[in-house]
């Protein structure tokens, strides 16, 4: 795989994202003669392209190439541009470099909001991939290009093989962009529902039709669609853990770990169909490896499944149980509103019972306070933010899927021993008992950036402690206070209380005499 890269230019979008920043790195990293990597990039918050090169080459996931090979990242070069300008926004000048010079061209980009507006989604997913492929077509020397998509595109069915599943003449690409450019956004947003049908967000929905496009207007081109599941924390590289945003499952885990969250919408029974960073880039490197040489010797693309659930499922109830003995029992937040707990419910009554009790009542106890001394109430707003998060996973937290993984199966025989062992994306390898700390460690190493002293964590276990010590106060006075009512107000209720320590007393003689004899 290596090898294959020799000498070879790489044009990639989406490379300050999770996924895009993880393979620049790795491809760094493990193929030290690759030519040049061509990055899209553009303004953001303030920060030119340049600073924002240097903020993320600065980053924790670029510790190990600042310190072994500092000059590789000469080869990484920014090129200004947006992927919702014509023609991504590239200049004559930049467009020529890239025509005249690029040989593998990864897309990347996406929004990956699972609230976007659906114009803006369609603008986003399906038409920045037709502005590649319309450059694709014009790259003189394109030996591979490779589309992220997401193994979420067809979550409509419950069992999604590694093919292409046709929309029909309603989805069909082009128009649905044309719509955009005439139709305002109060009328697009009236389609949303209708264009959905079984889908849960915008995301997945131009995710399929992106995959419409590729199938109907770049099948000639030497194209992989690559699907990856929920993309998690590393397993083993850069550094076990590995994580720097709060996207899909980090940002629950968080709350969760903190003592905000505490109920969540869903089957515990359910798989969590997790896959960790690192065997995400490794496959993705494999995979244009591999459609570089295979692409005359197939009649259509390949598709690659990237998931957990077919080889090493494990489950929301073992995920969680994961989740809440580290940040309670092992190494807990510095900060943590209350002690962690959660639980999932079934149904919309119990959801909304436990969202009052757990969540409301507390926010409106805590931000009433913050009023009365002067201070910032904001965890009311905190919740409305959680509970949006939390409603938009819903629908990967109730249902499963079966994913098949023929062509990862196939990818992996075709591959040396030594590259199964760099680009190792064999699920099988994971033991998630292992995995899961080091995600929520990296949380807050990685994101929360928190001090991580012997000290430190000495002082965090003995909040939990205290926590659970209030907890046993708080339960054992309700218990008392509730048991007292009913005793006053009950003859029945006393008769049992009298019958309970009767036989309490009975029994604690038996056990002494039992001792004695």
């Amino acid at each position: 795989v290596s090898t294959q890269s020799t000498g070879k230019n790489i044009f990639i979008t989406g490379g300050t994202g999770f996924l895009g920043k993880s393979f620049i790195e790795k491809v760094l990293r493990s193929c030290p003669d690759v030519g040049n990597i061509y990055m899209l990039c553009r303004a953001k918050k303030g920060k030119s392209p340049a600073e924002r090169m240097t903020a993320l080459f600065s980053a924790p996931l670029f510790d190990q190439l600042r310190a072994e090979r500092p000059d590789c990242f000469e080869k990484v070069i920014p090129l200004i541009g947006d992927v919702l300008d014509k023609n991504l926004g590239l200049s004559v000048e930049d467009e020529k470099l890239i025509v005249d010079n690029v040989n593998i061209m990864i897309h990347s980009a996406a929004t990956i909001r699972f609230d976007e507006h659906i114009k803006m989604a369609l603008q986003l997913n399906v038409g920045a991939t037709v502005k590649m492929v319309e450059l694709a077509r014009r790259v003189k020397n394109l030996i591979s290009f490779i589309a992220v998509s997401t193994a979420y595109a067809n979550c409509d069915r419950s069992d999604i093989e590694e093919i292409y599943y046709d929309m029909g003449e309603d989805y069909d690409p082009i128009k649905l962009l044309e719509l955009c450019e005439w139709m305002n956004d109060d009328v697009m947003a009236s389609m949303t529902d209708t264009l959905l049908q079984d889908r849960p967000n915008t995301y997945c929905l131009t995710k399929a039709i992106s995959e419409a496009y590729l199938f109907k207007h770049a099948g000639d081109l030497p194209l992989g669609i690559f699907r990856p599941s929920i993309i998690g924390a590393s397993w083993q590289e850069p550094a076990p853990g590995w994580v720097d945003n709060i996207n899909g499952p980090t940002g629950l885990f968080i709350a969760v770990g903190k003592g905000v969250l505490r109920i969540l919408e869903g089957d515990v029974n359910k798989i969590a169909d997790i896959i960790p960073i690192d065997f995400c880039v490794n496959m993705l490197i494999s995979v244009t490896w591999y459609t570089s040489i295979i692409t005359k010797q197939v009649e259509t693309p390949l598709i690659y499944h990237c998931t957990s659930g077919s080889k090493k499922p494990y489950t929301w109830y073992q995920t969680g149980y994961q989740l809440l003995n580290f940040f309670r029992n092992n190494e807990p937040y510095n900060e943590v509103f209350r002690r962690p707990d959660v639980n999932f419910a079934t149904n919309k009554v119990e959801l909304n019972y436990w969202k009052c009790v757990s969540h409301m009542i507390p926010a409106y106890i805590v931000d009433g306070l913050c009023y009365v001394t002067g201070k910032k109430a904001m965890l009311l707003r905190a919740y409305d933010k959680i509970h949006k998060a939390s409603k938009t996973f819903t629908f990967f937290t109730r249902r499963e899927w079966t994913w098949t993984d023929d062509n990862c199966n196939m990818l992996m025989s075709k591959m040396s021993d030594v590259d199964k062992r760099l680009y190792n994306f064999n699920v099988s390898d994971i033991v998630w008992e292992e995995y899961y700390p080091n995600y929520f460690r990296g949380t807050k190493r990685y994101i929360l950036k928190e001090d991580m002293s012997p000290a430190k964590l000495e002082e965090a276990r003995a909040t939990q402690a205290r926590f659970q010590r209030i907890w046993y106060v708080t339960v054992s006075v309700v218990t008392a206070l509730i048991g007292r009512f009913l005793y006053l107000k009950s003859p029945v209720c006393r008769n049992l209380w009298f019958k309970m320590l009767a036989t309490i007393m009975q029994l604690l003689r038996q056990i002494r005499l039992t001792i004695v004899s």
